[in-house]
């Protein structure tokens, strides 16, 4: 059952924001959701590669500039993320500050900042859910090595954060 935990990031979320160990994130994936022109919700997924919070009340993520998810911040500019992992599960509700800009050293790559709104934790009721846990989230593979991967997400939070 979700409850509002408040309108800041919880420290295991900035600590996973932070950009610093992505090695340790490679392969989760991050479902986002937004408003399609048509009022439908759409998911689509991002990599840790692609957040950072540079605050407990900032999220920047490097969204594909043609995509559909762009059209829908731009439109809407509401944004929910969900972070589900194992033992966690929060849910993010943020609003999105436009205009978007480029991400410099990534010209394929807008930069949206999304300002955090609502938080929730979602958890087990113990009074109906007894041993109940999250054991694990979305997960990816790259099709590609490693070192190629992290070397491309840390141009891409280097960008997110302002740095190249």
């Amino acid at each position: 059952m979700s409850r509002t935990i408040g309108s800041s990031l919880p420290e295991p979320l900035q600590e996973r924001l932070r950009g610093d160990d992505l090695a340790a994130r490679l392969g989760i994936a991050v479902v986002i959701v937004t408003t399609d022109g048509d009022g439908w919700p759409h998911p689509a997924m991002v990599s840790y590669g692609e957040l950072v919070a540079p605050d407990a009340r900032r999220v920047r993520l490097a969204i594909h500039r043609a995509s559909g998810t762009a059209d829908n911040l731009r439109r809407r500019g509401r944004i929910t993320l969900c972070f589900v992992e194992a033992g966690m599960a929060y849910y993010v509700k943020a609003a999105v500050a436009l205009p978007e800009e480029p991400v410099p050293g990534c010209p394929d790559l807008v930069r949206f900042e999304a300002i955090v709104e609502q938080v929730l934790a979602d958890e087990a009721r113990a009074d109906s859910e007894p041993g109940a846990a999250i054991v694990d989230g979305v997960r990816f593979c790259t099709g590609r090595p490693a070192a190629a991967v992290l070397r491309d997400w840390r141009r891409v939070v280097g960008g997110l954060r302002g740095r190249v």
